[in-house]
């Protein structure tokens, strides 16, 4: 399980990005992906769905929201 400073870190990457607007989430892909940072976030947002409970749901909302669809 991940440390519950790497939990909070995935934390608020998901809730940053639940807050963007839908073409915000389309900047941020295209930055993440240019900047190699996407494999990263989507790696934090794994850490919180395999945390499970609440956390669990706020990573599959983000991921979904990223356009990717959360391992069942």
């Amino acid at each position: 399980m991940a440390s519950e400073s790497k939990l909070d870190e995935a934390r608020a990457s998901a809730q940053g990005i639940l807050e963007l607007d839908d073409k915000d989430v389309a900047n941020l892909f295209f930055q993440q992906t240019m900047h190699r940072n996407l494999s990263r976030t989507v790696r934090r947002l794994d850490r919180l769905i395999e945390s499970g409970g609440t956390d669990r749901a706020l990573g599959e909302r983000a991921l979904r929201r990223l356009g990717f669809e959360p391992d069942a």
